[in-house]
């Protein structure tokens, strides 16, 4: 008699095993490398122009035999590439509705604001690249780094008819440029980055809306001009006179305010020179760049919420 056999029994399947939520650390690598690749277009791009823009100065010092100065806080360069990489940045990224880049096991709106922050450390990257181009040019071409310069100064104007402004005094100052000015390129870059950042992530099309505001507010002005409307400069341009170029306003964050405070201005005897108003002031610039940094980061935060997932509790 042939001894039983037993039963086979059948291992229940083991569950799938669920990967841990990746790092943060690795998460911003990963979007590092992403954001870089989807840069490299706009990289060359970039590139092309400094080599001709090296060209042209080197040209214009051998026409002229004039140095190029080193004063970065002048040039708005790095402060509309600020403002125009969020588009390169999330080019083609379905930032609404479903999409890969949402199914990654990471909260939305941190991964977007992870992705915000990867196209920063490029951007400031850049800037850093396009401050050592400037500082070779200008050894390059012998001009000024650290050394003082001189500026004329207006202490006042009076008001001619059929010319405008005409300066009544006007002397000459010696001002050595604070190093500290330096950092203008990265912090107003920054702060138009971040704006541009909460405008990809806040809005379905933001290219319309701005297209849109720049339309209506250059068809209001056009047809002011054309029409011989002065109500609409008097009542809204001293309003904005304040947020644009006070002490505190846009320009201060844009340019330590070199760009209000200096400009033409008519001598007595009709010959038109460059001319300052004031000096850059460290304090005023550093406080406008808290103001305006801040206030773009808040809006930076509402617009990122808007991906915020809701988990069920």
């Amino acid at each position: 008699m042939s001894a039983p056999t037993s039963a086979s029994t059948s291992a229940p399947a083991s569950a799938p095993a669920l990967h841990a939520t990746p790092a943060a650390g690795a998460v911003l690598r990963e979007q590092v490398s992403v954001v870089g690749l989807a840069l490299r277009v706009p990289a060359l791009g970039a590139l092309a122009l400094l080599l001709l823009a090296t060209a042209l100065t080197l040209r214009h010092r051998l026409d002229t035999g004039e140095p190029l100065d080193f004063r970065p806080e002048l040039t708005l360069l790095p402060s509309f590439a600020g403002l125009l990489l969020p588009l390169a940045v999330w080019k083609g990224e379905p930032r609404f509705g479903p999409a890969f880049f949402w199914t990654l096991p990471v909260e939305r709106r941190q991964h977007a604001l992870t992705k915000v922050l990867a196209g920063w450390l490029w951007l400031m990257a850049a800037v850093a690249l396009f401050l050592l181009w400037m500082l070779g040019l200008t050894l390059l071409t012998g001009g000024n780094v650290l050394g003082e310069v001189t500026l004329r100064m207006v202490d006042s104007t009076r008001d001619v008819p059929g010319i405008g402004a005409v300066a009544e005094t006007l002397r000459t100052v010696r001002w050595k440029p604070r190093p500290v000015l330096w950092l203008v390129s990265f912090t107003s870059s920054s702060a138009l980055y971040l704006f541009g950042s909460a405008m990809a992530l806040g809005l379905r099309h933001p290219l319309r809306w701005v297209a849109g505001f720049i339309s209506s507010v250059v068809l209001t002005l056009t047809l002011a001009q054309l029409l011989r409307v002065n109500w609409f400069f008097d009542e809204f341009a001293p309003g904005l006179e304040p947020l644009l170029v006070g002490r505190y306003g846009l320009d201060a964050l844009l340019s330590a305010r070199t760009e209000s405070l200096s400009g033409e201005v008519r001598l007595p005897g009709g010959e038109v020179v460059n001319a300052w108003w004031g000096l850059p002031d460290v304090g005023d610039w550093a406080l406008a760049t808290l103001l305006w940094t801040g206030a773009v980061l808040a809006l930076l935060w509402a617009a990122a919420s808007r991906h915020r997932e809701q988990r069920p509790r």
